[in-house]
């Protein structure tokens, strides 16, 4: 019966009531004899009649009592009262402040309050068990916040100490759950938190409050509890047969929070946190450097549930309702499914030019490259569980093409500086040469049997201690070979071929495996970019889009049809055959998703004045880029670039009609006006490889080839002389050079400046007697723009600051140019001698930054006092820079299995 203040029980005097649960009435009291307060819970009389199980008891309310630690609410001891029905008490610290469930009763718990909170009870847990004491009954209930926001754990081993009677079953914090089923041993714990071996009646250890303590942490971050039923039975049946819903986490939750709850709530217990200890430390981690809620983004999307784990809710409810442990012991076997795991982190200036994405065998880490200045890329390297991506020393200047060695303990790249395949620890240390050898179409792909890459003498085997190459996939005249990479255990290829012209030929190629005597055999086709699975699938890249397609290994064939599994993957701007993806032997996938249509598609033309002031074009937002005027300063010519599309346009400033299309052939690129404003030179891949086409602007007649570039070079047009007799083009591999080209003679590009790592953006002068240009001759590294006589003479000007694009005013006395999206104007004078006045920058809004793609995206008018200009995003208020995002998708192989389960 309930106790009323006054009551006294030996040396304490009761004060009034605490609450009540399974466990017993909780009182507080005040110790008369110490002149302290104290919380007393009295046991219940089943328990107190029960000769055999109060030395019991007492034996583990010892062990109890021993535990100190800040975060545990202290066990004083166990008292015994007179009366005609025997009183045993425990008396236990009284703790101020409010329950974790008084807390949750005003909602959810944000992050950055809930993590401490947790941390606390996890520091509290593991103290426990270093000591052999598990909780057992670990619930917001039993979870105290002081008024100094300081967490006390209540309750600690009770639930073993009492093993107490059957009671009703519970489905919130109230009474402790305790269910004797016949032979399926004895349930205890408070239904909505109890572990799914607790609710099978199975042993309990230390990771059943690992589990306990997830639904905890997943109830304070959602303000629900994960696994919910009207009765006690129903949610025990959602614990065993049902996965926690992580999407339900707020948005902008840190990834590595879902990935680290999601493992605390596996149903297998040796798939949980085997230590509250790395627990810990993995949520101080969190605390100690969190993810920007603005660039932290996942979901989760749940594995397809098999039969069994739709219908097993129902079963079990009637299982322990009738008390039959029979199906539990024999049904509840398979350990469900893990879920997908998805997330985003944003990855600015990534380079798209290559197959600049790799992951580690174990998924741990991801190996990428970045654009760090015109022409200079770095390769970089992030841990999933770290926030922040560093870079790795030794893999800068013109690197790309990262591949992990097996034990993922390096990274193979190619340098084009040095025209090498290159590996790097990444413990650190210089950067090691393997092969010299030129750019490559794709690879490297670094497997047991060595490193494979391919060039335009066919596919050829790299030893990782270096060394000669050896050639192992050999190329017939016209054949052209990407994505090598060893299957099997005898020596297998898989790659890429086509005979097809080089721009859209790879949307034509063939997925081949070449078998170790040298057989090949057709195993896709209108497919690119190939790789195979452990989960027994090839994955391969059609178009924009993923696909996967069961493969039987050793037959050599496809045993399904193709599904998607990536539907707008980002490809290669300069191998179109790339796919930017990489996959891990652990079943983890990343990706960079396709630019978005919509992103292109709202940049805007606009006229702008040198104060600031600007007028938007009457012509439709669409994905432009690299404008240029006319000589007389009347239309525009204008590319735009989307993955389904790349095409020329003519606009007629003094009209109100439309841009009108110029070409429909190919993919085009880098339109500029002859000096009489008759023609558009541009480059295009119509006819398979990135040469140089020009076309009349009224487009009454077919383009014209004006170059044939080699096969692994693309040819840029920048300016013509005055006199129309001289073209300045860029010519780019791994490296850009300054080339001449004249349609007079053999009409055969001529190198003019090369010899740096990276040449372009030149222009001459309005006279034609100078050529300025942008270099990183100086360091290898930082751009700056040079000016020179042309012909050369071998002496040269700089600029005194690092810029780019250099632009000429009509009358050759000033010269503009940038940096990023800034724009700068210097005096400049030509004769008697040249001399270069200081540089001031125009305080004009952002325009659309060039950078690495060596792309200028706005030009001078003939008067000097206004630009066209690309504003990016639809004005010139929108958000800025770039906003690339690598998806990277957790156990994508189980997604993939569910999808197009292999034969």
């Amino acid at each position: 019966m309930p106790l009323a203040p006054g009551t006294t029980l030996g040396t304490y005097e009761i004060t009034g009531s605490l609450g009540a649960g399974g466990m017993g009435e909780v009182y507080r009291a005040r110790d008369i004899r110490l002149g302290r307060s104290v919380a007393i819970k009295v046991l219940p009389e089943a328990f107190a009649t029960d000769a055999d199980r109060v030395p019991r008891f007492e034996r583990e309310a010892k062990v109890l009592a021993s535990l100190n630690h800040p975060h545990i609410a202290a066990l004083y001891g166990m008292e015994h009262g007179a009366g005609q029905v025997p009183i045993h008490f425990l008396v236990m610290e009284l703790v101020e402040g409010e329950t974790l469930l008084e807390r949750l009763a005003r909602g959810p718990v944000p992050v950055g309050e809930a993590l401490p909170i947790a941390i606390q009870i996890a520091d509290a847990l593991e103290t426990a068990h270093e000591q052999g004491v598990v909780h057992r009954d670990l619930k917001p209930a039993n979870i105290k916040i002081t008024p100094d926001d300081k967490v006390k754990v209540l309750d600690f081993g009770l639930a073993k100490a009492m093993d107490s009677s059957p009671a009703a079953l519970s489905t919130a914090s109230s009474p402790t759950v305790v269910l004797l089923a016949t032979q399926a041993g004895m349930i205890m714990g408070t239904a909505a938190y109890m572990s799914p071996e607790q609710a099978k009646g199975a042993a309990v250890d230390r990771r059943s409050d690992v589990f306990s303590f997830g639904v905890v942490l997943y109830e304070m971050l959602t303000g629900q509890r994960p696994f919910r039923g009207d009765t006690g039975a129903q949610v025990m049946a959602a614990i065993i047969a049902l996965e926690a819903d992580l999407t339900a986490l707020p948005a902008g939750t840190d990834p590595r929070l879902a990935v680290l709850l999601k493992r605390c709530l596996e149903k297998n217990p040796k798939k949980r946190w085997q230590a509250m200890g790395d627990l810990r430390i993995e949520l101080e981690a969190l605390v100690a450097a969190p993810i920007p809620a603005a660039t932290a983004t996942f979901t989760v999307t749940p594995a397809t549930p098999s039969l069994w784990r739709r219908v097993m809710p129902v079963a079990l409810l009637v299982a322990i309702t009738a008390g039959a442990s029979v199906f539990a012991t024999r049904w509840l076997t398979p350990a469900p499914p893990r879920d997908v795991v998805r997330f985003a982190f944003p990855s600015p200036n990534y380079n798209r030019a290559f197959q600049n994405l790799a992951l580690s065998p174990d998924g741990t880490r991801l190996a990428y490259v970045v654009d760090v200045g015109p022409g200079q890329r770095q390769l970089m390297l992030r841990s999933m569980g770290e926030s922040q991506a560093r870079s790795i020393p030794g893999a800068e200047g013109q690197v790309s093409s990262p591949s992990f060695s097996p034990d993922g303990q390096f990274v193979a790249f190619y340098s084009g500086a040095d025209e090498a395949l290159k590996k790097v620890a990444l413990t650190g240390g210089p950067a090691v040469t393997l092969a010299r050898m030129v750019a490559p179409f794709s690879g490297p792909h670094w497997g047991a049997r060595g490193i494979l890459i391919t060039q335009p003498s066919g596919g050829l085997r790299v030893s990782p201690d270096g060394g000669e190459p050896e050639v192992v996939i050999p190329v017939a005249p016209g054949e052209r070979i990407s994505s090598p990479q060893y299957i099997g255990d005898d020596g297998s290829i898989l790659f890429t071929l086509t005979t097809e012209a080089f721009g859209t030929g790879w949307e034509k190629g063939q997925v081949i495996i070449q078998t170790a005597d040298g057989a090949r055999r057709v195993v896709a086709s209108s497919a690119s970019d190939p790789r195979y699975l452990s989960s027994g699938h090839l994955v391969f890249a059609s178009g924009a889009n993923l696909l996967a397609v069961p493969f039987d290994l050793a037959g050599f064939r496809t045993t399904g049809p193709p599904v998607p599994i990536v539907e707008g993957i980002s490809r290669g701007m300069s191998q179109l055959f790339v796919a930017h993806y990489a996959v891990s032997a652990s079943g983890s996938l990343a990706y960079l998703p396709a630019e978005a249509p919509t992103a292109a598609a709202r940049r805007n033309l606009a006229l702008m004045n040198l104060d600031g002031s600007s007028q938007l074009l009457p012509v439709p937002p669409n994905a432009y880029q690299h404008p240029r005027i006319s000589p007389d300063g009347t239309r525009i010519v204008v590319a735009t670039e989307t993955a389904d599309d790349s095409a020329i346009w003519i606009h007629d400033l003094a009209g109100d009609g439309l841009p009108r299309r110029l070409t429909f052939d190919g993919r085009n690129a880098a339109p500029i006006w002859t000096r009489d404003g008759k023609f558009i030179t541009f480059q295009s891949d119509r006819e398979g490889d990135r040469g140089l086409f020009q076309q009349p602007a009224d487009g009454n007649q077919a383009a014209e080839r004006l170059t044939r570039p080699e096969l692994i070079h693309s040819h840029f047009p920048e300016s013509w002389s005055p006199d129309g007799k001289t073209l300045a083009m860029r010519v780019a591999t791994e490296v850009t050079s300054v080339w001449a080209w004249s349609p007079e003679g053999d009409r055969l590009p001529k190198p003019l400046l090369r010899g740096a790592q990276s040449y372009a953006m030149s222009e001459f002068s309005p006279d034609g007697r100078w050529l300025a240009y942008a270099s990183n001759e100086l360091d290898g590294r930082n751009t700056q723009v040079f000016v020179q006589p042309y012909p050369p003479t071998g002496a040269k000007h700089q600029l005194p600051m690092d810029s780019s694009n250099p632009v000429w005013s009509r009358d050759g006395k000033r010269l503009f140019f940038s940096r990023d999206s800034r724009i700068f104007i210097a005096d400049i004078q030509t004769a008697p001698a040249l001399a270069i006045g200081q540089p001031r920058e125009l305080k004009l809004p952002d325009i659309m930054p060039g950078g690495a793609t060596m792309r200028r995206h706005w030009d001078l008018m003939p008067d000097g006092k206004r630009l066209l200009v690309v504003l990016p995003e639809s004005s010139a208020d929108s958000a800025r820079g770039d906003s690339t995002q690598i998806e990277v998708v957790v156990n994508g192989l189980q997604e993939l299995v569910a999808k197009t389960p292999p034969r």
